[in-house]
């Protein structure tokens, strides 16, 4: 029986879930959906645990689209998820288009409102793709550095900012959308690397790395007002680890910076280290396997900060 679902972002109901006869994904079925989204210029698509996951925009927010594998009990359905942001808050709408029996469908829609749920919680953030197989957040701790604000804590809402605009500003620079990520940097930060410099680095990257494959926030470290920066305010250091299609080892780290509360987090600093697999492979026939390794420990020590 052919069912299309909706659910909101946080409730985790046990009891049958509602149907609703219209589709709310803004196409007719789930296939009409894949298609369309598979020939949109400027969409990002790649595939984690058989699942196809494509990122896209509407309006200027990021929206990730999951598409369940054959052989899941849920096939065929869609899952598409979005950002919105309020007076209250930044949270996640889902809208779920199920076209399996109605069991599957309900627990399909149950396991995303946990990962939902995770990214609403404290000190976690979404992995920007996600399906049922793929947990979404960075680990639940909160860390704060020794010369911070003496007692503050980030908010609920801050850490639930920065791995939103995190994930924003990564699925833009993976789509090549140079312009908009440059757009999301300090002005600080903009003074220091001009946008031929950034558009040139970001886009030898894509080029050299290829396709993405995961992105995981690994940590977060919080500070506020410290000495040594260069201006006063709440500043994000989210530890990256990364695969791509031609890069298996990669960390880095981007620093946000919020300048008061109403402000929104902005990117004040950037660093990505790797070794591509080329590079790994031609190490390992010159030299040894001990050497790559040696190397790539000396590389991934600089990612932490």
């Amino acid at each position: 029986m052919a069912s299309v679902l909706l659910a909101g972002a946080l409730a985790i109901a046990e009891a049958p879930l509602p149907e609703v006869t219209s589709s709310q994904t803004g196409y007719p079925t789930v296939d009409a959906a894949l298609k369309s989204l598979q020939t949109k210029p400027g969409v990002q698509i790649r595939e984690q645990g058989g699942w196809t996951i494509i990122s896209d925009t509407e309006d200027g927010r990021p929206v990730l689209w999951s598409f369940a594998p054959k052989g899941d009990p849920a096939y065929p359905s869609a899952v598409k998820r979005s950002i919105v942001s309020n007076a209250q808050g930044s949270f996640i709408d889902m809208r779920v288009q199920c076209e399996a029996a109605k069991a599957p469908c309900d627990n399909l829609v149950r396991q995303f409102q946990v990962l939902n749920a995770q990214v609403a919680q404290s000190a976690k953030g979404p992995q920007a793709p996600a399906g049922p197989t793929q947990g979404p957040s960075a680990p639940d701790v909160v860390n704060v550095t020794s010369d911070s604000v003496p007692g503050w804590v980030p908010t609920r809402d801050e850490r639930a900012q920065v791995p939103l605009v995190t994930h924003a500003f990564l699925d833009l620079l993976d789509r090549g959308d140079y312009h908009k990520a440059y757009a999301m940097m300090t002005e600080r930060q903009k003074a220091e690397i001009p946008f031929a410099v950034f558009e040139k680095n970001s886009a030898a990257f894509n080029k050299e790395a290829g396709v993405v494959r995961e992105r995981t926030i690994v940590r977060v470290t919080w500070t506020k007002d410290p000495p040594q920066a260069p201006a006063p305010g709440i500043y994000a250091a989210v530890d990256l680890k990364s695969r791509f299609e031609n890069v298996d080892r990669h960390c880095g780290y981007i620093v946000l910076y919020q300048s008061s509360e109403s402000a929104p987090f902005q990117v004040s600093r950037q660093e990505d280290n790797y070794m591509s697999n080329a590079q790994a492979a031609r190490i390992q026939r010159d030299q040894s396997q001990e050497a790559m390794e040696r190397l790539w420990q000396q590389l991934e020590s600089h990612c932490a900060k």
